[in-house]
């Protein structure tokens, strides 16, 4: 661990060990106070991290205990500015008014931050530390490093906690304080504590029953994939968390037969013991951490299980700091979200209650309770009329203006066809036209009558023909015959394409009259009926809703994606600009109330009657 300037020789080396030794020794909170505070602000500059990942620098702290039955607090303990600062003295008189921690100050200047120190008799006394550009998270951080040590002053914590080994929290801390990730981080306490208690190799992991994890080794990180050893050693964790207590292999003392789990991992790696060891961290932290220890062939274990367990419940608070710190965003949110689900749910009992009552509720209310039943169907929009334009003479199409999606007015010019060979015909019809007039009045001359009447008949001829050839040059140019909206028909990829007479070009739909098509069901169809009223919620338009008003209904199924359906015409009661044919929804069919628990159970009814239709005899 990297300590800040407030720390400098304080967590390591002799100094460090001396101050663990004289907190242990201490005896009563008099004597605890100046260890305790050292170790203290050792712990939170080499732990806390600013914004920029840099160290916080502790620029003093005191400790301030109450004397005898008095409601007098004196100083016992000091660190760094002789003069206590102004804003740290308020803070900690705060503090002792309302027994609550207090934070104060800003990021530019230096934040102060009072913990009480609870006692058997009220308030203890109370802790103040005053920290450089602390913003609220430094706070936060360091309050949560107060609140685990207050244990050592034999107060508010049970004061029965075996000890540690000697020599083995400073460089444990350090390690766990230390800069990296979580698995970097594992690894070297791992190791430490390997190395420290003689053992072949040291695991730990987190979790919850059932879904242990390991996370770092003492011989290297672990692979992210699933290997056999990970398998086995998530294996050992989660027996011992089944088992609540130390597991072994070799059996401990009191244990009738060797647990599997354990037994496997021993014999699988060649181990001489294995222990593997549980406990539950600080509230808000994982749900548990784990611990397992294997010994070298030939070997024993060299503290026992209990000081084991003792070690690892020491270094747990820390663990469970580092590894929130290490989580995602999901994972911080759920914590939060599980926070806030445990503060509002009642007692188990209250809530049986209100379950019971739900329940009940609720098959009262299916029973009796009548609402709207309504037909789903899948449902198409489309134009109330659909006119189609189409060629008038056979032909080869010149020129095409519109597409698909287009609005033209009426009288707007969609395509045009070739008049090239329409003017030809007209052409020849008027010499025709013309040569049997002249014969006409030839033969009247001569005073033929019947080369007159001859002349007359090819003259009408000649005239209807050329009549014929002025239509059809008026018809080249096709045009919309109202205002709509062009739905299908796209001819500008095929120009001088030929065309015959009939052939359609292009199909309108008007915009003020729209018609709506279902998709009923045939389970559902016998509810539906002309006249009965729905709305229809459009994909394309999820915002609004549109009344309508069916209209038909077709009594003749079509299958279609596995089941039949029937279609069901309806008329849309509302006007929109913004509607067009082909958007698709969903339709619902208001067909008269009936009983909550009716509309519920519709479905495996009607399955249940077939199906007990076709079984039985």
């Amino acid at each position: 661990m990297t300590a800040g300037p407030a720390s400098a020789g304080m967590t390591g080396g002799d100094a460090g060990l001396a101050a663990w030794r004289a907190l242990r020794a201490a005896g009563d909170a008099q004597r605890a106070s100046k260890p305790w505070l050292d170790l203290a602000v050792a712990l939170v500059a080499g732990m806390v991290r600013d914004a920029t990942g840099g160290p916080a620098r502790v620029i003093g702290g005191f400790v301030a205990l109450r004397q005898g039955a008095e409601a007098r607090f004196t100083r016992t303990a000091s660190f760094g500015q002789a003069e206590v600062s102004f804003a740290l003295a308020k803070a900690a008189e705060r503090c002792l008014q309302t027994g609550r921690s207090v934070a104060a100050g800003g990021e530019e200047a230096s934040g102060q931050l009072a913990v009480p120190l609870p006692g058997d008799e009220g308030l203890l006394g109370v802790v103040a530390l005053d920290i450089a550009a602390a913003d609220a998270a430094m706070l936060d951080a360091a309050n949560r490093l107060l609140q685990w040590g207050l244990g050592w002053f034999g107060r508010g914590l049970p004061a029965a906690a075996p000890a540690l080994p000697p020599g083995a929290p400073p460089e444990l801390l350090r390690a766990i304080g230390g800069e990296g990730d979580l698995a970097g981080i594992g690894e070297v306490l791992c190791t430490l504590l390997a190395e420290r208690l003689q053992a072949m190799r040291v695991s730990l992991g987190s979790g919850t029953p059932g879904a242990m994890r390991p996370f770092a080794t003492s011989r290297g990180r672990l692979a992210k994939s699933r290997t056999d050893f990970s398998v086995a050693l998530a294996a050992a964790m989660e027996e011992a968390v089944e088992a609540a207590a130390p597991v072994a292999w070799p059996p401990l003392p009191g244990q009738l037969s060797p647990h599997g789990a354990q037994q496997r991992l021993g014999q699988g790696e060649t181990a001489g013991w294995v222990l593997t060891l549980t406990c539950a961290p600080p509230e808000g932290g994982p749900p548990f951490l784990a611990a397992v220890i294997e010994g070298g062939l030939g070997t024993a274990a060299p503290i026992s299980a209990t000081e084991w367990q003792t070690l690892l419940e020491e270094l747990a608070p820390l663990l469970a700091l580092r590894l929130r710190a290490e989580r995602g965003l999901l994972a911080h949110a759920g914590a939060r979200l599980a926070e806030t689900a445990r503060a509002w749910v009642p007692p188990r009992d209250v809530t049986r209650g209100l379950i019971a009552a739900a329940v009940v509720g609720l098959v009262l209310a299916g029973a009796f309770l009548r609402i709207e039943y309504r037909v789903a169907a899948h449902a198409t929009l489309e134009g109330a009329v659909r006119r189609a334009v189409t060629a008038p003479f056979d032909g080869f199409l010149a020129d095409a203006a519109a597409r698909p999606g287009d609005r033209v007015p009426a009288g707007t010019i969609l395509a045009r066809l070739d008049e090239r060979e329409q003017r030809l015909q007209r052409a020849e019809q008027e010499g025709r036209l013309a040569e049997s007039q002249r014969q006409m009045d030839e033969a009247i001359g001569r005073r033929d009558i019947a080369a007159a009447s001859i002349a007359a008949a090819r003259r009408q001829q000649a005239e209807a023909e050329l009549h014929l050839a002025e239509q059809n040059l008026a018809r080249a140019s096709l045009a919309a015959p109202f205002d709509g909206i062009v739905i299908a028909g796209d001819p500008r990829q095929s120009l001088g394409a030929p065309l015959r007479r009939g052939d359609i070009v292009y199909e309108l739909s008007p915009l003020d009259s729209w018609r709506v098509v279902l998709e009923v069901n045939e389970t559902q169809f016998a509810a539906v009926e002309p006249g009965q009223h729905g709305r229809l919620l459009l994909s394309a338009l999820p915002q609004t809703s549109y009344g309508f008003t069916v209209t038909a209904v077709t009594p003749l199924a079509t299958a279609k994606e596995g089941h039949n359906s029937f279609r069901v015409e309806a008329r849309l009661d509302e006007e929109d600009a913004s509607l067009r044919p082909g958007m698709q929804g969903i339709g619902k069919i208001e067909a008269g109330p009936a009983r909550l628990v009716w509309i519920a159970s519709r479905s495996a009814l009607t399955w249940l009657r077939l199906k007990l239709w076709a079984w039985l005899p």
